[in-house]
């Protein structure tokens, strides 16, 4: 392991060093001139004078490794700090970006009507009891921002799995239903006999209007719900054209729509 020493160790060191050497060379003499060879010259406290000298010059030259080492350190640390904070923000921004593309479908239906509309939208899919063997699910509607009434909407529900798909004409909302702002409705749809499913499309097209009936709204929306993830979401543009023209061009009894 690579050790850093404190710098004041090395500052009180060499003031010791500093104070031994002004008392050797004040306390007696550091030659002797009966001698003409220069190191026979020097006296034992001459000697002892030169050998403080050098351990004070390696003690300067280890104190500056010693600051570099820890230059070095503290470079590092700030570098891992950096990379470390970086690491933290991308990951907030991948858990946003997830985030914004799951709350896109309802955002993205939201924003096309101004404030103060009702806005109607499939909030859940999801299978009536998880342990059961049998295709009973549940879907749950919500109307956004304003209440809701006078529904006039057909729903065409695409079921299958392994690309095999049968096809239902349903109407999930009776008559005089009335849904407060933000309130749900869960219709139930399947049977005890009916196999579960991987995949289901759910077209709903009609109108609805305000609590008071003063506006007529329009709805032309493909939702989509997947058995793995359990979650309902709304077709983009593309796949959606595509489910409604599958279904426009086959009977509303049974049908196989091969993908």
């Amino acid at each position: 392991m690579d050790i850093i020493i404190p710098n004041i160790v090395f500052v009180v060191l060499i003031a010791i060093l500093t104070g031994y050497l002004t008392f050797l060379t004040t306390k007696g003499g550091l030659t002797d001139k009966r001698f003409n060879n220069l190191w026979r010259k020097l006296t034992k406290r001459g000697k002892l004078v030169i050998f403080v000298l050098f351990i004070m010059l390696l003690l300067l030259v280890y104190q500056e490794y010693n600051n570099q080492k820890l230059s070095r350190k503290n470079q590092t640390e700030m570098t891992n700090e950096r990379v470390q904070r970086d690491s933290l923000i991308a990951d907030g921004i991948k858990r946003g970006i997830v985030k914004v593309i799951r709350d896109s479908i309802k955002s993205n239906v939201i924003n096309n009507y101004s404030l103060g509309d009702p806005v109607l939208l499939i909030e859940n899919i999801f299978l009536k009891n998880k342990n059961a063997k049998s295709g009973e699910y549940g879907l749950t509607f919500k109307s956004v921002d304003e209440g809701s009434t006078n529904f006039n909407i057909l729903s065409y529900l695409l079921s299958g799995e392994n690309g095999d798909y049968d096809l239902s004409k349903l109407n999930f909302f009776p008559k005089g239903l009335k849904l407060p702002k933000n309130a749900e409705w869960t219709m139930y749809f399947g049977s005890a006999e009916s196999p579960i499913v991987d995949t289901i499309y759910i077209y709903l097209k009609g109108s609805y209007t305000k609590l008071d009936g003063s506006k007529l709204y329009k709805i032309d929306d493909v939702y989509f719900y997947n058995l793995s993830e359990n979650r309902a979401s709304i077709l983009p543009n593309s796949k959606r054209d595509n489910i409604i023209r599958s279904i426009k061009k086959i009977p509303e009894n049974k049908l196989v729509l091969k993908d």
